[in-house]
């Protein structure tokens, strides 16, 4: 499969959606019990940075803003996309993608802000859906050089580029590492089509696959804290439902079961609960549901009148960041407080932006802290 029919077929997640945010972490308690940081720094809800990918200036770049959404920096500027942002672990740099190079797609990585960028993949071809190991030490990353979408890791520099993958002309993608660093899962999708989930150890000796499904189409990781279990969303009735898998006890487990479809789980960060994307509102449109592992205490987060898009946990798991559709204009990152279902918007109301993940915890602010941090937080509840 070449680079230019591999970036059309999949980089319509990313057109859709505009994708690429990377969101700091934010907690709601006023004196909340979370400890992040070596040197046991309390979680402060209002000190921190978002980091989103946004097409307000025509093509999407990244930016950077506080939590109240009053400081904003552009980090990116280009007549091409860059997306596909993530936090180093450290927060010292930022990890994306980039089509700066005459559409060609690159890895880049930057300082937080915005200085230092450097192109680490220098490929010819497809190179993206780059990951950290969450030591920082490497960086996962699929790539057609060899001719298949194959799977790579190097070191944090771009140097050291080993192959993980075989088997071509299968596709690896989604490329996830478990918390622990000892382990990657991905999809490993064949010429028909049709997915499974697998797992390969950090060298690349070992390859395990963890569902058989001939007929399904996996995909969407979200390892467990702990790196025991996995969440994935799999079609293999014509719609899509979510999986859990077990590594302890090598066994599957169908953890939804509708005609409504399913998708995108995501572990809260303590473990205990799964917030997932699902249809199955009166409307049909694609809302927030949370659940616990085994399926049960199901609850209905967001208003069945917009469509969202994907969500993470809040350091905390106090609240929730996610996508909507609300204004009518685009689509803005919302922020939603658990214990009192109130929501806010965080991201400009210009342009389109999505899927935020959370921003190491105790790294130094390239912005300043929140300048009012009371009047801040009663108006995020209001």
């Amino acid at each position: 499969m070449g680079s230019a029919k591999y970036q059309s077929k999949y980089q319509h997640w990313y057109y859709v959606f505009i994708v690429a945010i990377a969101l700091v972490a934010t907690g709601c308690s006023n004196s909340p019990d979370v400890s992040y940081s070596s040197q046991q720094n309390q979680y402060d809800p209002l000190s921190t940075q978002l980091l989103f990918v946004s097409n307000q200036d025509g093509d999407r770049e990244i930016f950077l803003t506080n939590f109240a959404g009053d400081e904003l920096k552009q980090l990116t500027y280009n007549n091409r996309d860059d997306y596909d942002a993530s936090w180093s672990p450290d927060g010292q740099h930022i990890l994306f993608t980039s089509l700066r190079d005459n559409g060609n797609s690159e890895i880049y990585t930057m300082r937080v802000d915005g200085s230092q960028q450097r192109n680490l993949s220098n490929h010819a071809g497809y190179d993206g859906q780059a990951r950290w190991s969450p030591d920082g030490q490497s960086i996962v990353f699929n790539s057609d050089r060899h001719g298949g979408i194959g799977l790579y890791l190097m070191s944090a520099n771009g140097e050291h580029v080993k192959r993980l993958s075989k088997d071509e002309p299968d596709s690896y993608v989604h490329p996830a590492w478990s918390p622990n660093g000892k382990w990657l899962s991905y999809s490993k999708v064949r010429p028909n089509g049709k997915s499974n989930i697998w797992i390969v150890n950090s060298d690349g000796t070992i390859h395990q696959q963890l569902s058989t499904h001939l007929k399904s189409e996996e995909g969407q990781v979200h390892w467990s804290p702990d790196s025991q279990k996995l969440l994935y969303h799999a079609r293999r009735n014509r719609i899509y439902n979510i999986y859990l898998y077990d590594l302890t006890a090598n066994t599957e487990r169908q953890l939804t079961d509708l005609k409504a479809a399913d998708s995108r789980p995501k572990w809260s960060n303590k473990g205990d609960k799964i917030v997932f994307l699902s249809t199955r509102g009166p409307l049909g449109r694609t809302q927030l549901f949370t659940m616990k592992e085994d399926g049960s205490q199901l609850k209905s987060l967001t208003d069945a009148r917009y469509q969202v898009d994907d969500a993470i946990w809040q350091l905390d798991d106090n609240a929730l960041f996610f996508v909507s559709w609300q204004n009518g204009q685009g689509s803005n990152v919302y922020w939603l407080e658990l214990s009192t279902d109130k929501q806010r918007a965080i991201s400009p109301a210009k342009g389109y932006q999505s899927q935020p993940i959370p921003e190491p915890a105790a790294l130094p602010k390239f912005l300043s802290k929140v300048r009012n941090p009371e009047r801040d937080m009663r108006s995020l509840r209001q």
